[in-house]
């Protein structure tokens, strides 16, 4: 009786249209105005003459039958729910107690409440509680959870209302999702009877609301983990530790060219069993001996060492990797995970062409966002592991992202707005569809002028202060390392005082330029020769103090001196003291 009475008391339009309809409502309600029906026997499975049709009320109410030729929940049984739940309010007022009320006419009341403990309210709680998290990530994929993290961030949440039933709207997607107890029984605006996208996204809502889940613990499940066939990985980690050892015991001086075709060739074996860190470092390490095989200045013998002793520990911990998380923390990723991250403002700063020693070439544009001083960056890479002559240089005209008509070089040089940003955790910018691109200044007019107080943080005249806000606080160089891959996207701008002039080493084949603040202190700039750099090497040897030059740049320490690898000089007329770039 008791669990009965719970039903019946929680029992009101929204949950008979969430079995139903609300067409199917309003007519069951119309039939029963004219009073062709008979409950003929109440208690936990009840039975109800509608017409010339019989009806058997089971729990839960959607699992309730009819004898006529309906499939689903028809008329007649919404009829027959009405006047067992009428029986039931007669019986209860019979006995002394106090009948329930319509919960029809205190429909619209609860719709704003919260649930409540106590029958198909509680019911329905609990379940949206128990609902695993991995059954979410299964139905929605990582793409649309990271879509559902970003709307988290951003504090984008559908409208959420409760009664019987909990009610979920997605405007944007036009779909409303009406959760019920049991959750099988819920309806979405979708139509399709399997538990579809929305209701998935609706229960996530809807745990999110309760404070049962975290915006990190949605991240986390946003994460693709591919599946690694163990065995073979480590069979091969094996193979690596005995090549590596076998090279180290050839020593450098005896190593045959054909050790470029074995590296090659463990980096497609490295890239077939999903291991991504594994295959950029072989190929960085066949640039190294490739450079040394060329006899070529640029070749450092420290980092052919550092290169090889990175490959044998990630071999060895391959190879005592116990299950496939472990795996997967040291496998890296062939394409970064982008999120939503809103719209945002961004002023085009530089481009850098770039030209990774893992068989990667393109630029990279630097972008400084207007209102939260922060950088971003988005890269055309095209991959050249196979083209041994002919590379192609700088691709600045190439076409721009998020339909701008730009090319990379004037988006260098443009203010846009963008709505619909991905974004990884290193800043690097997707070039998706979803995301749409707006310009909004008018270069030729000047409105595409940055201003010394737009550079935030990010401008230095004392050295002494770019040491202790930007240099202590990382971690690792700002230069690339394994890949082409680099800790952080910031980069700074100094103007130095006066500068001593651009000297080239024809030993180390490396440009060197110091500069130094109104204190004295030094940040040395350096630049080591390459067929790319060639031109940058030429452009600084001919800078000189009367150009007023503001140098941008990544920083790193070494050897106990502030360094900089330069991306961009801008001359007089182009960021002046005052702040003026024309």
């Amino acid at each position: 009786m008791d669990d009965r009475k719970a039903v019946w008391t929680d029992l009101d339009d929204d949950y008979l249209i969430g079995i139903s309809n609300k067409g199917i409502v309003k007519r069951a309600y119309k039939d029963k105005e004219e009073g062709d029906y008979e409950v003929l026997c109440a208690g936990g499975e009840a039975e109800v003459r509608v017409g010339k049709e019989t009806v058997r009320i089971r729990f839960p109410l959607g699992e309730s039958q009819c004898s006529c030729p309906s499939r689903t929940i028809c008329r007649h049984v919404i009829l027959g729910i009405l006047a067992w739940k009428e029986k039931e309010c007669e019986t209860e007022q019979g006995a002394g107690g106090k009948a329930a009320e319509n919960p029809a006419a205190d429909m619209e009341a609860e719709k704003s409440e919260k649930p409540q403990a106590g029958g198909m309210r509680q019911e329905l709680s609990e379940e949206i509680a128990a609902y695993p998290l991995a059954n979410i990530r299964r139905i929605l994929g990582g793409r649309r959870l990271q879509d559902i993290a970003g709307q988290i961030k951003a504090g984008q949440k559908p409208r959420i209302t409760y009664s019987s039933i909990v009610t979920v709207c997605f405007p944007e997607q036009g779909n409303t999702v009406k959760l019920l107890s049991p959750l099988e029984y819920s309806s979405c605006t979708c139509h399709k009877k399997e538990f579809c996208i929305h209701k998935a996204a609706a229960v996530l809502w809807c745990k999110q609301e309760a404070g049962l889940l975290s915006l990190a613990e949605v991240e986390e499940e946003t994460v693709e983990r591919p599946e690694f066939d163990t065995g073979q990985i480590k069979e091969a980690a094996g193979r690596m530790k005995e090549f590596l050892e076998e090279l180290l015991n050839t020593g450098l001086a005896r190593t045959s060219p054909d050790v470029l075709d074995y590296l090659e060739r463990l980096a497609i074996i490295s890239h077939k069993l999903r291991l991504a860190g594994s295959e950029r470092q072989w190929r960085a390490l066949s640039d190294c001996y490739g450079s040394y095989l060329k006899r070529k200045a640029s070749f450092r013998t420290q980092e052919l060492m550092d290169r090889l002793a990175g490959l044998y520990r990630r071999a060895e911990l391959l190879c005592g990797a116990e299950d496939g998380r472990q795996i997967a923390e040291l496998a890296g990723e062939f394409k970064a995970e982008y999120i939503p991250v809103g719209d945002m403002d961004l002023v085009g700063i530089a481009m850098e062409p770039f030209e990774s020693r893992t068989g990667y070439e393109g630029e990279t544009v630097y972008f400084l966002e207007e209102h939260t001083k922060e950088w971003y960056t988005y890269t055309y890479a095209r991959p050249v592991f196979y083209e041994k002559q002919g590379r192609r240089g700088r691709q600045g005209k190439t076409q721009a992202p998020w339909g701008l008509p730009l090319s990379l070089e004037e988006l260098a040089e443009a203010r846009i707005h963008l709505t619909g940003v991905k974004c990884d955790g290193r800043g690097r910018l997707s070039s998706g569809q979803e995301t749409k691109g707006e310009l909004t200044g008018d270069r030729k007019r000047g409105e595409n002028r940055l201003r010394e107080e737009e550079l935030g943080g990010w401008h230095y005249r004392d050295f002494g202060k770019l040491f202790k806000e930007q240099i202590r606080k990382k971690r690792k160089p700002w230069l690339r390392e394994e890949g082409g891959e680099e800790e952080g996207t910031e980069l700074v701008f100094i103007r130095p005082q006066f500068f001593d002039k651009a000297v080239f080493s024809e030993t180390e084949q490396k440009l060197s330029m110091s500069l130094y603040d109104g204190a004295g202190k030094e940040v040395v700039v350096e630049v080591a020769y390459s067929e790319k750099e060639s031109w940058g090497i030429r452009y600084l040897e001919r800078v000189t103090e009367e150009n007023c030059p503001c140098f941008l740049g990544k920083i790193y320490l070494r050897d106990g001196r502030i360094r900089m690898y330069p991306v961009a000089v801008f001359e007089k007329g182009e960021l002046a003291e005052d702040g003026s770039r024309e």
